[in-house]
């Protein structure tokens, strides 16, 4: 597995967080974690890719970013809304990168990339949408309960274990340097900030309503016109946060009109495929951007 430098770049005028390493040709991999404070009782940040940014990097060139509120990247002035995420998004892949990249989003990273798709195409060679529940079309309006009785305080190794532990179809990828990233994470300034900002019901009114008004400006441009860039979804087959179902149902409204959309479905998985299933993840993650990169030639 390669290292990964950690550094801090300006994105958006917000001092992000980000890990950079790896060499080869064809365009860079952006990593786009999952876990929005106040909304999943585990904190994000670049921690939740495990080892995958360090294999991808063996053969290509590999960024991972903290979002805002998450990691080492500060939240901001204003609401955490997905418009916000978005722009930081887009801003930090303009700031680091030299051409358009393969962008892969997990969770609501995945309707992150889904906006960075739609407002800044050229930045983008293909968007991977991985276990997301924020961009797959909205379910029956049952509550969701898989963290229903989160232990507190959420900083605790127990509390990130138990969150970790409710999403994943196995506990076996949840290592110490999971947990020992998820508690520096809920420790660190930007996590509690975000944290006591979204305890604001303003707050957290405008991060909900700005998941639906992104999801259906996806789904609304995805069925008037082509999707802007070739497009992966990959499923989780036991993810508790959204079913295969909804997943696939993404798949169809992207792939009406964009030909280079491919829906993949990993088995004995829950939310976080990338390190329950890695060997299968890569392979399905890689074959799509190599076979985009063997198109373009």
């Amino acid at each position: 597995m390669t290292e990964l430098a950690s550094r801090t770049i300006q994105a958006d005028g917000i001092s992000t967080q980000i890990l950079q390493g790896g060499t080869g040709p064809g365009p860079a991999v952006v990593l786009l974690h999952g876990g929005t404070p106040g909304l999943v009782p585990y904190a994000g940040g670049s921690h939740l890719w495990g080892a995958l940014p360090g294999v991808l990097a063996r053969a290509r060139r590999v960024i991972a970013i903290d979002s805002p509120g998450s990691g080492g990247t500060p939240a901001g002035d204003g609401p955490l809304t997905v418009e916000i995420m978005a722009r930081h998004a887009a801003a930090a892949i303009a700031a680091v990168a030299d051409g358009p990249v393969h962008l892969v989003g997990h969770d609501i990273g995945g309707l992150v990339g889904a906006l960075v798709a739609l407002d800044q195409p050229g930045l983008l060679a293909s968007l991977a949408i991985v276990a997301s529940a924020a961009a797959a079309p909205s379910g029956d309006g049952v509550d969701n309960l898989t963290f229903l009785g989160a232990p507190t305080p959420a900083t605790t190794r127990q509390a990130q274990f138990w969150a970790f532990d409710r999403m994943s179809y196995a506990h076996h990828h949840i290592d110490a340097a999971l947990l020992d990233g998820a508690v520096a994470a809920a420790e660190g300034e930007a996590h509690r900030a975000a944290l006591r900002r979204m305890a604001d019901p303003a707050a957290a009114a405008a991060l909900g309503g700005s998941i639906m008004r992104a999801k259906f400006g996806v789904f609304r441009a995805a069925r008037e016109g082509a999707f802007p860039v070739p497009t992966q979804i990959i499923a989780a087959a036991e993810d508790p946060l959204v079913s295969r179902d909804h997943m696939l149902w993404l798949f169809r409204i992207i792939a009406q009109h964009q030909p280079a959309t491919q829906f993949h479905l990993i088995n004995r998985s829950g939310s976080f495929p990338f390190r329950e299933q890695p060997e299968p993840f890569l392979h399905v993650l890689t074959a799509f951007q190599d076979g985009l990169m063997a198109e373009a030639a």
